[in-house]
């Protein structure tokens, strides 16, 4: 009907005009119902937006106020969507691939410095190289993923000090007169010059070059060389001032008579401290001696009350104006010491404006090896710790990929695969001790994974077997502790098995894997791990056993863990340096 009658209309002047205004003036009425109509749309959500964002503003000041959370309420959805799609590459298939590679025959077990070690090695760099992780070992004409250093195998024969008092030399024996602590680099020095600092380190010109005695305070039956595994705590924050200030070697003085006596028993029985011990040999490695009250003071030259007198001072805090000196040589033969060349790997994610804070995920790589005699069966050590070197690899291949797309940490990510971790955790030791790749004050966390693919002793604990222990997770960060926690009650709800979370455990957890070379310098750390089970360092722990489902599971607990800590404005520790840096 409408297109006939302006078929006509266009051959009447009379009626066109006409038309024309009807249809102009209902046009015109159309445009102001419009413009009037998206006028009180966009005033209305003006209003709805300003309200919004006073009821967000209201909601975030009651958030701040009840609780100090990091998920800031909730993720959104963006957010997790993100988290989730990245968490989704990590698949049991890839890690399952990782673990049957380096639980194989063909890499003998991965002992350190062996030939299966290096192999592997090998093998996560170029996993490292393909996936785009960046290099971070500095050297001559850039950089390189491989960290190299040197350890020493032997077997101590003996050990004497020596030193000349009044033109007569006095000749003082290990196990008698003194205690060598065998883990520590015990070398050879020559008339090396000893001041006595009290009971605690003094400022670096007084110790450089030189060795440092100090008082230390022990209960009688306190075991000195390897309580709480390797080191006695007291000891080794002194130890770590003592190397940073490139000191010889530390002799701690014992003021309890029987304690010295007690400790002088343990070193003379134990086969482990009498066997071939593995220890870092670097131009920084210092050797740690303990000394009776009796030795000591033969050797600064005192009489017994005098020192006593002297020991009370330095406890009072009154420092004499001149330090007491002793001139020492110290005599050492090994039997079949052997050096051995090891590596870390280490791939690296920058971040972008908090780049200068660095989250480390750690997991050693390297095993027990073979079997000694004809049959020589192999150490396949799926769960130990393939299960953990597998996460960390997935890991960085999930967080360089998510860089490349568009979606960069705020802070940066290093994932350090540890050498050597067996034989006394010196692959993260040479990394925090001796050369690390950033300042060990900006290390902010350590998740380190060792052992995550077998069932929990006793199995009827958690049936379906949907649990992972963590250790440490509370103790330097509370931050650190939500972080993971909210992880974990947001993505993957596995059941948090603390049992093994304390100090004084008998099994001693916290001091037996590789966080415990980044805790000892006040770093947050989580250890991921499961309790021992029967084919704990046996060569029955093989990869058809491994539970690769809760794999999976726990390394996506990490990554998202990770993921939040990188992103999130709340750091798990304040960057400011501390006193194990810049001591020169």
């Amino acid at each position: 009907m409408f297109s006939k009658l302006l078929k006509k209309d266009f051959s009447s002047k009379v009626f066109y005009p006409k038309f024309m205004n009807i249809q102009s003036t209902i046009i015109t009425l159309f445009f102001n119902l419009v413009i009037l109509f998206f006028l009180f749309s966009s005033t209305n959500c003006i209003s709805q937006k300003a309200a919004n964002q006073e009821q967000s503003t209201t909601q975030a000041k009651r958030t701040n106020v009840e609780q100090d959370t990091l998920f800031s309420e909730s993720l959104s959805l963006l957010q997790k969507n993100t988290q989730t799609y990245y968490a989704s590459t990590i698949t049991v298939i890839n890690l399952k691939n990782h673990i049957e590679l380096l639980a194989s025959e063909s890499f003998e077990g991965r002992k350190v410095g062996e030939r299966g070690q290096k192999m592997a090695g090998l093998y996560i760099q170029d996993f490292f190289i393909k996936n785009d992780l960046e290099p971070a070992v500095p050297v001559d004409l850039g950089k390189r993923y491989i960290q190299e250093f040197e350890v020493e195998k032997s077997k101590i024969s003996t050990i004497t000090l020596k030193t000349q008092l009044k033109e007569k030399e006095i000749i003082y024996q290990n196990k008698e007169d003194f205690l060598a602590n065998p883990l520590t680099y015990l070398h050879n020095e020559n008339e090396l010059n000893v001041v006595l600092t009290g009971y605690s380190i003094l400022p670096n010109e007084q110790i450089t070059g030189r060795g440092v005695a100090l008082f230390l305070d022990t209960e009688d039956k306190e075991t000195i060389f390897y309580s709480n595994q390797d080191w006695n705590e007291k000891t080794e924050k002194q130890v770590l001032l003592a190397q940073q200030a490139e000191a010889k070697a530390v002799f701690f003085i014992l003021t309890n008579a029987n304690n010295f006596k007690t400790n002088s028993k343990k070193l003379q029985k134990s086969k482990y401290l009498n066997s071939e011990i593995y220890t870092l040999k670097t131009e920084k490695s210092i050797g740690v001696y303990f000394l009776s009250m009796e030795t000591a003071a033969k050797l600064f030259d005192y009489s017994e009350q005098e020192w006593e007198e002297l020991a009370e001072q330095f406890e009072e805090n009154k420092i004499p104006s001149s330090l007491p000196y002793a001139t020492v040589s110290i005599d050492i033969k090994k039997e079949s010491a052997t050096t051995l060349d090891t590596e870390n790997i280490v791939g690296f994610v920058e971040g972008t404006d908090l780049k200068d804070e660095l989250i480390i995920i750690s997991a050693h790589y390297d095993h027990l090896g073979q079997e000694e005699g004809q049959n020589k069966k192999f150490f396949a050590g799926a769960d130990d710790n393939a299960s953990g070197v597998a996460a960390l690899m997935e890991l960085a291949k999930v967080f360089a990929s998510a860089k490349k797309e568009g979606f960069s940490p705020r802070r940066s990510i290093l994932f350090l695969a540890t050498t050597a971790e067996e034989v006394g955790m010196l692959g993260s030791s040479y990394y925090a001790d001796i050369e690390p790749l950033f300042p060990i004050s900006n290390v902010v966390a350590n998740l380190n994974i060792d052992m995550i693919g077998r069932e929990y002793v006793p199995k009827n604990k958690y049936p379906a077997n949907d649990y992972v222990s963590i250790v440490g997770s509370n103790w330097q960060s509370t931050i650190l502790h939500q972080t993971h926690e909210q992880a974990n009650t947001t993505f993957t709800n596995l059941n948090l098995d603390y049992t093994y979370n304390s100090k004084t455990h008998p099994k001693e957890f916290f001091y037996r894997s590789d966080q415990y070379s980044f805790a000892k310098y006040d770093i947050p750390v989580i250890f991921y791990t499961s309790p021992d089970h029967k084919d704990y360092h046996k060569t029955t722990d093989t990869a058809e056993k491994i539970d690769y489902q809760r794999v999976e599971k726990i390394t996506k607990l990490i990554f998202h863990t990770t993921w939040q800590l990188a992103n999130q404005e709340k750091s798990p520790k304040k960057i400011e340096k501390n006193r194990f840096e810049d001591q020169n």
